[in-house]
């Protein structure tokens, strides 16, 4: 039966029934979503009036205090269902006037904080829903662009938690839902990355966001000693005369002041994969050999920042593919870096086609970062239609080291 026969029927039966379901049609004609459960009411006294509504509301019929409440189910929250009741009411629907037009709330958003792009914002879902069921939340949305323009300038490592608690004056906010996704976005939307889960996640760890201290790793091999408040730490230097990369987590960074480099170890080797990471161990370059796993993590960045702090420069070895100059522009963002490119693979030689979606992402990246560091390598990479995996690629420096036995410097 269609809904308006029913409601029509049910009225037509018991007509006392009106005023509790009035209750419902007007809640609905206000534009406000039912709520879970609501009070419709005087208890009622007629037993025809109990058992309709049992009947319309699944049992979940609640008598209290002399008042009548109800459990909305799911098939009473369809417009579909609820504007014939309505209309059988004579209740209108009422034109509500959005309390802030969307394109007016992006322009002021735009004017305060020109250092972010808001149009990824503008375009997001997560914002359609959020300012179509609740438009006071503007200042949020002013509040979460600082929080971006924070983070492209953050040196240190910080946490969801921390972030919340200086931007929103609530530490829950960014830990999970909404305003964790529009973060992620807002983030991965400048590194020009597709838009997917796994990269808004990606995006909020190269800058500095850390998730759990203990499993944020960066792994490393080179001579490198660590002052911390102010006393030196060489065990790391001890590995390496021990021919053992270390892994340290971000609580080993913690309260770390700067870092020495020991004589002659002035570069920083980053690998963008393990296979070649672990062969330039085994070559012993002379050089501080790093490993990013992919795009930087905030452990990684935060070991870069300190080692340019130090004086040291880096070239960095990876794919040729979009995403490996992008891994490559984001450890530029924390020390001086140079590509590593040998002759012995060319793209001509050793080369593996571009998929489409590749070259769309290549594409995107350079038309949103126009001055990108490495953009003359991408455009061959893209004009070439080719790229080169780093383990086809050679050494970017095979030569012995010394070694590093003193945790003095000369």
């Amino acid at each position: 039966m269609e809904p308006s026969n029913l409601w029509k029927k049910r009225l037509d039966e018991v007509p006392e029934l009106a005023p509790y379901l009035r209750k419902v049609a007007l809640k609905w004609a206000k534009g406000n979503p039912l709520p879970k459960r609501m009070t419709l009411g005087s208890e009622p006294k007629e037993p025809s009036v109990r058992s309709t509504l049992d009947r319309i509301f699944g049992g979940r019929v609640f008598y209290r205090n002399g008042k009548v409440s109800v459990e909305i189910p799911d098939a009473l929250r369809d417009d579909a269902v609820l504007a014939p009741l309505a209309a059988l009411l004579d209740i209108q629907p009422l034109e509500i006037e959005p309390a802030n037009d969307p394109s007016e709330i992006f322009q002021r958003l735009r004017l305060a904080h020109p250092e972010i792009d808001t149009e990824w914002l503008r375009s997001a879902s997560e914002v359609e829903r959020l300012l179509k069921n609740q438009p006071e939340q503007e200042q949020l949305l002013h509040q979460l662009l600082k929080t971006a323009a924070f983070l492209q300038t953050l040196e240190t490592p910080t946490t969801l938690s921390k972030l919340g608690s200086m931007f929103f004056n609530d530490s829950k906010i960014l830990r999970n839902g909404t305003f964790r996704k529009l973060l992620g976005g807002l983030m991965n939307a400048w590194l020009g990355a597709d838009d997917t889960p796994e990269n808004r996640e990606i995006a909020l760890q190269q800058f500095g966001v850390i998730d759990n201290p203990a499993t944020t790793l960066v792994t490393l091999f080179g001579p490198i000693e660590l002052i911390r408040k102010g006393k030196t730490e060489c065990w790391l230097v001890d590995r390496f005369n021990a021919n053992e990369p270390v892994t340290l987590n971000s609580y080993n960074l913690q309260d770390i002041d700067t870092v020495h480099l020991c004589s002659g170890f002035d570069t920083v080797i980053t690998s963008e994969n393990a296979a070649p990471f672990h062969e330039l161990v085994h070559e012993q370059p002379q050089a501080i050999v790093v490993y990013t796993g992919g795009y930087p993590n905030s452990a990684v960045c935060r070991l870069l920042h300190l080692l340019a702090l130090a004086g040291a420069t880096c070239k960095h070895w990876g794919d040729t593919d979009p995403d490996g100059f992008m891994i490559a522009a984001l450890i530029d963002r924390q020390i001086p870096t140079t590509l590593f490119r040998s002759e012995r693979a060319t793209a001509q030689s050793h080369g593996k086609p571009l998929s489409p979606n590749q070259l769309e992402r290549g594409r995107r990246l350079l038309e949103a970062h126009p001055d990108f560091i490495f953009r003359k390598e991408l455009e061959r990479t893209l004009k070439e239609e080719l790229w080169v995996e780093q383990e086809q690629d050679g050494n970017p420096q095979p030569s012995s080291r010394k070694s590093a036995r003193s945790c003095r410097l000369p």
